[in-house]
C-alpha cells in the first residue's frame, strides 16, 4: 500500500502544480511532456528471497506454503540448514566429508529428495544445501589444495545425487586446529563452480574467514547470493568481486521478528529501489511458534509493491524418520 499512497501523493502534487502553471502561462501540454511514472512489478521478482529451515526443528516443506497473489512462490530460494563439514584419516593422510545428522539425512537419503527438495522445486523454488563447520578441527579455511578438491568434489556430487539446486557456505562452528591456508575458502568455491553444471547456485553467510585472503575477486564473482550478518540494512559487502546484485543488506532471524514490521517493509522498499538483489531470512518456525505472514507481507509490499502473502498451511510437523548414526559422504562414495 505504501507505494499506491507515495505515488497518489506525487501525483496529486504533479496536478497542482500543473494547475498553478497553466493560470499563469496556460501552456500547451503534448504526449512528449507528459510525466513518466515507474512502477517495479512484483513478477519481476528482484529482489529474491532466501528463507533458511532449520531441519533440526522444521519441516523444510513449510518454506513453500508463503504465496504470492499469482500463485507463486514468496521464497525463491530455500537453503536445508544444514550438513557439516567432517574428516576421516585414510593411510595418515586427512581428507573432508560432509556429514548429514540424524535429523538431515533422511531429508535427502533413502528417497526423501523426492518429497522435500523435489516438493520445494515443483513450486518454483531452489533448493540448496547449507555446509557448515562441526567443532572437528576442519573447515573452508584450512583446507590444501588436494583437501580444497576433495571437497569440492563431494559436493557436487551431493548436489547431483539430490538433484540440489546449489550449495551454501557458512564458516561457523570448525574449530580451527592448524593454521589458517590462504585462498582455501575461494579455492573450494572456484573448484565447486566448475564441477557444477550451468544455473547451480553458489551462496555464502558474510561471516568468519571471508575476507580476501580467503576469497579473492575471482572467487567472490563466481558467488550467486551473499547475505549480510543478521541486519535489518547493511551495505557492506565484505567479499572481494561481490556486486550488490548479489548481496543481501536485510537478513532477518524470523525466530524473533519484534513488532515493527513495517519498518521492515520500509527498508526492503529502499534495497530495491537501491539494486540490491536479495533478502533473506533465518531460522524460519511454524507458523504456531513464530507467524511470519505479517512480515512476508510487509516485504513484499516494500520489495515489490501492491501485492499480499497467504499461506496454506505453515505448520508441517517433522515427518520423516531420524537417523540417529547420520549418513557421511565420503571421496569412497564419490570415486
Amino acid at each position: 500500500m505504501k507505494k499506491t499512497f507515495k505515488l497518489m501523493a506525487a501525483l496529486v502534487m504533479g496536478a497542482g502544480m500543473m494547475f498553478s502553471c497553466q493560470q499563469a502561462e496556460e501552456p500547451m501540454m503534448d504526449n512528449a511532456q507528459e510525466p513518466v511514472v515507474e512502477t517495479r512489478a512484483y513478477g519481476d521478482k528482484t529482489p529474491t528471497v532466501t528463507i533458511y529451515v532449520e531441519t533440526n526443528d522444521v519441516n523444510p516443506l513449510n518454506a513453500g506454503d508463503y504465496k504470492l497473489p499469482d500463485g507463486t512462490a514468496y521464497a525463491d530460494i530455500v537453503e536445508f540448514f544444514a550438513s557439516n563439514i567432517h574428516k576421516r584419516t585414510v593411510n595418515g593422510v586427512v581428507e573432508p566429508t560432509l556429514y548429514l545428522n540424524d535429523k538431515m539425512t533422511n531429508l535427502l537419503e533413502n528417497g526423501g529428495a523426492a518429497t522435500y527438495v523435489q516438493g520445494l522445486q515443483a513450486k518454483g523454488i531452489k533448493v540448496v544445501l547449507t555446509v557448515l563447520g562441526d567443532w572437528q578441527g576442519i573447515g573452508v579455511a584450512n583446507m590444501n589444495d588436494t583437501q580444497t578438491t576433495q571437497f569440492a568434489k563431494i559436493l557436487a556430487h551431493a548436489v547431483e545425487k539430490y538433484g540440489l539446486d546449489g550449495i551454501g557456505f557458512d564458516d561457523e562452528y570448525s574449530n580451527y586446529s592448524s593454521s589458517l591456508i590462504s585462498g582455501s575458502f575461494g579455492s573450494i568455491i572456484t573448484k565447486l563452480r566448475n564441477l557444477m553444471p550451468a544455473g547451480k547456485l553458489i551462496t555464502v553467510f558474510q561471516y568468519g574467514n571471508i575476507g580476501s585472503s580467503q576469497i579473492n575477486a575471482t572467487a567472490g564473482a563466481q558467488i550467486d547470493h551473499v547475505y549480510s550478518n543478521f541486519s535489518t540494512y547493511n551495505t557492506y559487502i565484505s567479499i572481494a568481486g561481490v556486486t550488490k546484485d548479489r548481496y543481501a543488506p536485510m537478513s532477518i532471524n524470523l525466530g524473533s521478528i519484534g513488532g515493527n514490521v513495517s519498518y521492515y517493509g520500509d527498508k526492503a522498499y529502499d534495497l530495491a529501489e537501491a539494486g540490491y538483489g536479495s533478502i533473506m531470512h533465518f531460522n524460519l518456525r511454524t507458523r504456531n511458534d513464530s507467524d511470519p505472514l505479517p512480515l512476508f507481507k510487509a516485504i513484499a509490499d516494500g520489495a515489490w509493491g501492491e501485492t499480499n502473502v497467504t499461506c496454506d498451511n505453515g505448520n508441517r510437523p517433522q515427518d520423516w524418520t531420524f537417523v540417529p548414526s547420520g549418513y557421511e559422504i565420503t571421496m569412497d562414495e564419490v570415486e
